[in-house]
């Protein structure tokens, strides 16, 4: 098996949202702060625009983004880099979109539309990058 597939599986449930309160999901989220491009999908999956945001938080079944504009078509690629400059994408839904209480930005549900393999390589890459980042420079970490 992928240790990569493990080893995010593994992250996926080990962590819990730090949040206390009475909401049930299907899986516990992680916050990320990973910058994305994306493109949206109306229903006939055609392309009603391109833009970026930046993910809020992850878990294995889709994401929060954060967008500087509502996500207003149906479908949505999301677009990233693993951390040796591949492009990963991963296919979604769009869920739900509202407004951040961050002025000029929406929040936007996603629930992941690709294969289980396509969507857990994709939660790899992000959290990879995420904590390559937040680590860099500290004491060789990553």
């Amino acid at each position: 098996m992928n240790p990569d597939y493990q080893w995010g599986k593994q992250l996926m449930n080990d962590r819990q949202d730090s949040k206390k309160h009475a909401e049930k999901r299907k899986h516990p989220r992680i916050e990320t702060y990973n910058e994305v491009d994306y493109i949206l999908l109306d229903e006939n999956k055609r392309k009603v625009r391109e833009g970026k945001g930046r993910t809020v938080n992850l878990s294995q079944s889709g994401a929060l983004l954060e967008t500087g504009s509502p996500l207003d078509g149906m479908f949505i690629v999301l677009i990233t880099f693993d951390l040796e400059g591949n492009k990963v994408r991963v296919k979604g839904r769009v869920a739900h979109s509202r407004e951040s209480e961050n002025p000029g930005f929406y929040l936007s549900g996603v629930r992941f539309a690709g294969s289980k393999q396509e969507n857990i390589q994709a939660i790899v890459t992000f959290v990879k990058a995420y904590y390559r980042r937040k680590y860099e420079g500290r004491n060789g970490f990553l």
